[in-house]
Parts: C-alpha cells; structure tokens; sequence
C-alpha cells in the first residue's frame, strides 16, 4: 500500500484529504486543489480545438483559465472551471488549425472533470496548471538561474492561500500531475539550470532532478497550505515519437514511480491521438482521464498501482527465445491492432551486443502466455541480449514505402474495464447545413488526427468513450550474457 493516500469521508464516499471532515460546514469550506506542471503536453500544446466547454458545478479554476500563466489576466479569484483557448492564443490570428501551436485543451481539464462524474458529492476542486511549452526539467526546477517558471508555480500557491484566507476556505492539494520529458531526450546549451549549460539527457541525472523537483513542490505546498500528507507525485511516461536512443528519459520516469511511495507512473501517452508528438483534443482529455483513473483508483479507492510493464526478462530453453513476465494491473493481455495500428512485431525489438541497427534481430513469433510475452528469433540469443519496447525503431507494418512512421508505439495492454466519462469526438463532423460543428481557418481542411482509433470491425470510435486500458509502458532492459534472467521490478 503506498503511504501517500489522504482520506475523507463525506457521505459514505471516501475522497482524499489530510484528515476525516464531519460536517457540510467543513465540506462546504473545503477546496481540493490539483496542479499540473511539465512542458507541452502538460499545457494542451496545439489542441485546438477546445472539448471540454462543459462547466460541472463544483470544479474551478484561478483566474479566467485553468492556466496560471498563458496570458491569465483575469482577476486572481475562484472561477467556475471551464475549458477556453488560452489568452495567450486566443487573439491570434490563425489559431484555429491543426498545426498551430495553440493551447487549447489543457489534460487537466479532463482529469478533474472525470474525478467530479465520479464522486459528485465529493469538496469542490480548484484545478491550475503551472507547466510551460519546450521547457526541460532544470527550467522548471526551483534551481534554476536561466528561468523563472518555478517561481510561477509559487505565485499559485499563495495567490490561492491567500483568497481562501479572505473567503475562510480550506485548502488541501492531494496531487502533483507531470507531464514533461520530451526536451530532455535532446541535449541544449540553453535548457541547462545555468547558462551555457545544456540540460541532462542521462537516466541517473533526470531521475534525480525528478525527485528534486518533486520534493520542492511538496514541501511548498505543504508549507503553503500547513498539511503534513505530501501531495502524490502522477507522472506519464514521456514517449511515441520523442523517443530517442536508450529511452533513458522513459526509463527514468518509470524507475522513480518504481523506487519511491509517492510516485505513480500512469502509463504512457502513444495509444492517444496525436498530431505527430503533440496530443490533439481528444488525446488531452483522453490522457487526462486516465490520470483521474490512476488517482481514483490509487488514492481514493487505495488500491497501489502500477502500469503495464515487465517484472522479469529470462532466456527460455529454446536459445532463440526470451520470455518477458508481466504485472498485468486487469488480466488478460492483448495485442490491440485497433486502437493502436499493427506495429511491427507489436513493438518488440531485440538486439545482441549492443542497441545498433546491425545487431538487431528477427523476430519470428510474438506470443502471449498467461501474463508473459515470448518472444522467438530467426537466430541463437547468445552474449547480451537488449530487450525493447516501444522504441525509436518501430514503424507501422503497413507503412507506406520509404515511411517509418510512429516510433514509440506497441499494441500490448490489459483488459482494464474502467469506464470514461467522456466520448471520443469526430473534430470534422458538421451541421446539418454542411458547416463544421468546430469552426477552423479558411485553409485548415480537417482536424482529424491520421490515425484514428478503431473498434474491433474497424469502424472509428466516434462517439464512444474513451477506452481506459493500461498499455505496456516503453522500455529498453539489458539481460547480460552471464545471465539467464534479470528482475526489472521487485514485487
């Protein structure tokens, strides 16, 4: 059980906070607040346009958008929560396209809509966002001499102490979403945490300045808000088509929610929709409700999770095999060639010796056993044998000639039943007048991602809900050549 779980009782319904409220007076006075940090995906980069239009009573914002920067100009006051275009975009103008840059749907909106349908009775949540486009971790960082984004997140928490001290509110923050990951696959003289000073691209130094970052906005929360239960630590995995070499941003994320109490690793982003790298709307509140499931599911519900990923890799019998046993969150596991397109080999690639497009390996048979993969090469494994998934050579295996195409994707996941809230939209469906329902630039022809997700006979999920099933994470493990098998997860 991880330590970090806050409890509340209202009305028979169990919600986190630092301590058991009896009242509707307490209830009442209460606002549980979530924040959001991290680079683009945090923000809702390029999703336009906005879906979550909807306010459901009970949720709010800081100002006049869930961004506290973004050109949040608003009075600093509780607002009901509603999903807008981000000031900062708004008045542009061309924004209204696919390809343009404009934050728009924010994952958060998602995340906290998606806890209110769950619980409707639960305290009002104030939802902020705090992240900024193209950042690496050391500019986010408290530490940081080139940046002052941190100082933003700061300037949050006491513009929101300081109103609900005016109108006899109560605080609690039970959560820290992350998003952020991508700048630091790419080394940069200008990301570093002082000038001329590139930014990390190592698995060690990004895991540490995690936990660094991580430490210092629970301590300042817990400062801010005088709550002694640190705020749980959600992070995605950074992936799909900013996956680079060894995936040492991936892996460390991975390993820091493996390794400490207070960090949940919700799985990976590539099953979302998305405009090359960046989420389009449905991917953002797609993502999003999945970050509320880990948090219901983890904090409210108190069950530990753990996503989608392998706890064993061992040589079989066979000197052309390798087996990969699972912790599989819901049971069975399933190749899905619909949500995702048929990657090839499903997203499994192996290597001898060392991770070089000379060394890899044919694979002849992906199979499912129980809650292991086996995987079966043309050739004997002998010597180290490099095991990945999702990695920066996996292409669509009907790709267009001379196209690679989605790198960091797999078709493996579990069979989780939880249910979405919120449906999958056609960003192109029109009125019956022939207008579209999501108005665009004169130039843009369609919002549509290019690949959309599919039921079983292949008919496009419009107007379904969103599928919440946890799918393998990305990862690259080493099974050293003295070796027959290596533990990647104690459990």
């Amino acid at each position: 059980m991880r330590t970090t779980i806050f409890v509340i009782e209202l009305c028979s319904i169990l919600f986190c906070c630092t301590s058991l409220f009896a009242s509707e007076k307490d209830k009442d006075r209460t606002f549980i607040h979530f924040i959001m940090n991290g680079q683009s995906l945090s923000t809702g980069h390029q999703s336009y346009p906005v879906i979550s239009t909807e306010h459901f009573k009970g949720n709010y914002m800081l100002g006049n958008q869930v961004w506290i920067n973004y050109g949040n100009t608003g009075e600093l006051k509780f607002e009901p929560l509603v999903g807008t275009v981000s000031e900062a975009f708004a008045h542009e103008k061309h924004f209204k396209s696919r390809r343009a840059g404009t934050i728009a749907e924010c994952p958060l909106l998602g995340a906290v809509n998606h806890l209110r349908l769950k619980q409707p009775k639960m305290p009002r949540i104030l939802a902020t966002s705090v992240g900024v486009s193209g950042a690496s971790v050391e500019e986010l960082s408290k530490e940081s001499e080139t940046r002052t984004a941190y100082k933003e997140f700061v300037t949050s928490l006491q513009s929101v102490a300081r109103i609900a001290a005016q109108t006899d509110a109560k605080i609690i923050c039970p959560a820290i979403f992350w998003m952020q990951g991508e700048f630091n696959y790419d080394p940069n003289p200008e990301k570093g945490l002082r000038a001329n000073v590139p930014n990390t691209t190592e698995k060690r130094e990004y895991k540490k300045l995690l936990v660094n970052i991580k430490n210092n906005m629970q301590k300042d929360i817990q400062r801010q808000y005088g709550q002694t239960d640190k705020p749980v630590f959600i992070t995605y995995q950074t992936g799909a088509q900013y996956m680079r070499d060894t995936l040492s941003i991936s892996m460390a994320q991975l390993e820091a929610a493996n390794e400490y109490d207070d960090i949940i690793c919700a799985g990976p982003i590539y099953p979302m929709t998305d405009r090359g790298g960046h989420l389009d709307s449905n991917g953002y509140r797609w993502f999003g409700e999945m970050l509320g499931k880990v948090y219901y599911q983890s904090q409210v519900q108190g069950k530990p999770f753990q996503p989608l990923q392998p706890t064993v890799i061992a040589r079989e019998t066979l000197p052309t095999q390798i087996r990969i046993k699972y912790h599989v969150p819901v049971r069975p596991l399933v190749f899905d060639v619909n949500l995702v397109p048929k990657i090839k080999d499903y997203g499994f690639e192996i290597y001898l010796r060392d991770y070089r497009q000379e060394n890899k390996q044919i694979i002849k048979q992906v199979e499912i056993d129980g809650d292991d993969v086996v995987l079966t090469c043309e050739q004997p494994l002998v010597g180290d044998v490099i095991v990945v998934y999702a990695g920066t050579r996996s292409f669509i295996e009907d790709r267009p000639k001379g196209k690679d195409g989605l790198q960091g994707h797999g078709n493996l996941r579990d069979s989780d039943p939880y249910k979405a809230f919120f449906k999958y939209e056609d960003l192109d469906e029109v009125h019956k007048n022939g207008t579209f329902i999501h108005p665009r630039d004169s130039f843009e022809t369609r919002l549509r991602p290019d690949y959309e997700p599919r039921e079983r006979k292949g008919k496009v999920i419009y107007g379904k809900k969103y599928p919440l099933y946890n799918f393998s994470v990305g990862f690259y493990y080493k099974l050293p050549a003295e070796s027959k098998q290596i533990s990647v997860l104690g459990n």
